[in-house]
This record gives C-alpha cells, structure tokens and sequence, in this order.
C-alpha cells in the first residue's frame, strides 16, 4: 500500500524548520488513517516535537510508534530521546531491542544505516555526560574495526557504504577517552595502535589528535 500524501508534506515541514505545522498536519490526518499507517505518523511526530526538543513529548510519540514495532528506528528515535531525558540505562535497554532487530529484520526501512546510528547514539550519550564502557564499545570495537581491518579511511568509500567518517569516530573516541578519565599515555597509545593500521591518509589525521589531549 502506498504512503499518504500526508507523510511527505510532514516531512518536508520538518525539513524546513516548520515543526509545529507538522505536527498539527499530522495530528488533524491521523484519525482518517487507516492503522496500518498509524505507526509512521506517530513516528514522524516525534520527529517534529525531538527537533523541537520537546523530549518528553517526543518519547510519548516514540513509544507509540516502537509499540509492537520491528523497525529497528523507532527504537533508535526512543533511545535518542530517552537520553535527553536522563534515562540513560532505560536508553541502553531500548537501544539494545534496535540493536537485535536490526540484524533480523535486515530490510526494515531506515532514514540512516545502523552503522551511522551507532554513532549518533555514542554522541548522544556524550553530549548527555553518559560516556561509559559501552558507549566506547561502539566505536572502538563496532566502527574503528572498518577502517583498521580493512586500512581504508577514505570518507566516500566508506559513505557509500553508510559507515561513519574515520575522523568522526575517532574524534569522538578521545572524547570518550577524556570523560572516562582515561590518561593521554593511553590515548597516545590507542592512536599508535590505529596509526599501524590505516593507510597514510588515516595516520595523518592520527597525527593531528597527538597534541592537546588535556585541552577542551
């Protein structure tokens, strides 16, 4: 069955910053929907309320659309929004239903790869000061794995692959590295260890993280 026409006229309003129109639009379409198409409008309309960091709205509409959901992303969006509400372990729990499901259902639809979502997650439980072992997890062993095992760094080889940008993960690894309290000794120490396994463009960038460890 197709879309209605609702859905893209909602997400062109969020794409241009008119969140409160969309949510309106949506929310006036929803009772002549069918219930097939409930979930997706529940799911754009907390994208409207996330991006207009009403997060406790945006968990409400989140929740409704993961409800009896296998789309790994309506997971996503509720553990996105359940950090920005300081429900860290609660985020963890959910993060992990999108993690499973999206080895299962491979051919759910999704706005970004799961390997991009992994990122994202990792970043949101940063700027949360939630860094911990698991949140490293997903960089240096999940994400940094592509660039090392395979020495390739290069940003559209692995975009066309929908993996992250070197530079982006392993910035985002020394801030994890910092707010674990982790010394520079073993900062510089990770990085002598990537530099052995990417190529020059890589271990330039590398090269650039040496200095200024302790600086925020």
């Amino acid at each position: 069955m197709s879309s209605p026409a609702v859905f893209a006229d909602a997400v062109a309003l969020i794409r241009n910053g008119q969140l409160e129109q969309a949510v309106n639009l949506l929310q006036t379409a929803v009772p002549g929907l069918p219930e097939e198409h409930h979930r997706k409008a529940h799911s754009y309309t907390g994208l409207a309320y996330y991006f207009s960091e009403r997060w406790a709205d945006a968990l409400g509409y989140f929740m409704l659309a993961a409800r009896g959901s296998e789309v790994p992303e309506d997971h996503f969006n509720q553990a996105l929004a359940q950090v920005k509400l300081g429900d860290v372990e609660g985020a963890h729990a959910t993060w992990q239903r999108a993690f499973d499901l999206s080895y299962t259902h491979q051919d759910a639809p999704e706005t970004s790869s799961f390997f991009q979502k992994k990122l994202v997650f990792a970043r949101a439980l940063r700027d949360a000061a939630a860094c911990d072992a698991r949140g490293l997890d997903l960089l240096e062993r999940q994400l940094m794995g592509f660039f090392t095992n395979y020495r390739i760094t290069d940003a559209s080889y692995w975009g066309i692959r929908k993996v992250p940008a070197f530079e982006d993960v392993l910035g985002t690894t020394r801030d994890y590295y910092r707010a674990m309290g982790k010394t520079e000794e073993e900062w510089l120490a990770r990085l002598d260890s990537i530099a052995g396994q990417v190529d020059e463009e890589g271990q330039a960038f590398v090269d650039t993280l040496r200095l200024g460890y302790g600086e925020r």
